[in-house]
């Protein structure tokens, strides 16, 4: 039996908005701003969640990471940072600083 929480569709995920969606319908997109980066599973498959639907991924789901959505989540090209709890572009010292300056969107739920 797989723990971690089942997979819909890929959604865009560049604009960084929400992507909880139950039933995996379009119509049923959440949309919000995001406020954290979800790594759903070691293979690597990540969302996106507002404070909200955090608080229902962390009471329903396994996941192996989350950390506060930055400027570099999802960007082509990052890698995930456990020791950091954030994305980072390696190489680009600019990304570090504007992240470090970003000020939280939301408290977890």
């Amino acid at each position: 039996m797989d723990p971690f929480a089942p997979l819909g569709r890929t959604m865009d995920v560049g604009s960084q908005h929400c992507t909880y969606s139950p039933g995996d319908i379009p119509a049923n997109d959440c949309g919000e701003t995001a406020a954290w980066h979800i790594l759903w599973d070691p293979n690597g498959d990540a969302g996106l969640a507002c404070g909200p639907h955090m608080g229902t991924a962390r009471h329903r789901f396994v996941f192996v990471d989350v950390h506060r959505v930055g400027p570099d989540c999802n960007m082509p090209g990052t890698a995930w940072s456990f020791d950091e709890k954030r994305c980072i572009y390696p190489g680009e010292p600019d990304a570090i600083a504007a992240a470090a300056e970003m000020p939280a969107r939301e408290a977890i739920a």
